[in-house]
């Protein structure tokens, strides 16, 4: 009985997931804060072999695309790794959050 129980919990073991964040970095966050915005963007890797990054490219568009009349600012970028099946196949993910503000333009003089 014993022996079933630890042969159990060792198959079961490999079958578990776990997740680790590799990375946080954060620009200066500005006081006016208007309007959050998020991107993310992850890639299935198998047995580690992974040949590019590039994935993440296409963040910074999103991000100017849900902010298209102001400035992105106070940026949050998360880079996390998830593990999976036996450890054979694993998940990177990166997330970036951060906040859309509109300047408003005054002329002098008019």
């Amino acid at each position: 009985m014993i022996r079933f129980l630890l042969i159990l919990s060792l198959a079961t073991s490999g079958l578990m997931g776990c997740a680790s964040i590799n990375s946080v970095s954060m620009t200066s966050v500005p006081a006016k804060r208007t309007k959050e915005i998020r991107a993310e963007r992850s890639k299935l890797i198998f047995l580690g072999f992974n040949f590019d990054n590039d994935f993440v490219n296409e963040m910074t568009e999103d991000l100017k695309a849900q902010c298209p009349n102001g400035q992105v600012q106070g940026i949050l970028t998360k880079d996390e790794t998830i593990l999976y099946f036996l450890f054979f196949v694993y998940s990177r993910r990166v997330v970036a959050t951060g906040y859309c503000n509109t300047q408003q333009v005054t002329r002098a003089g008019i």
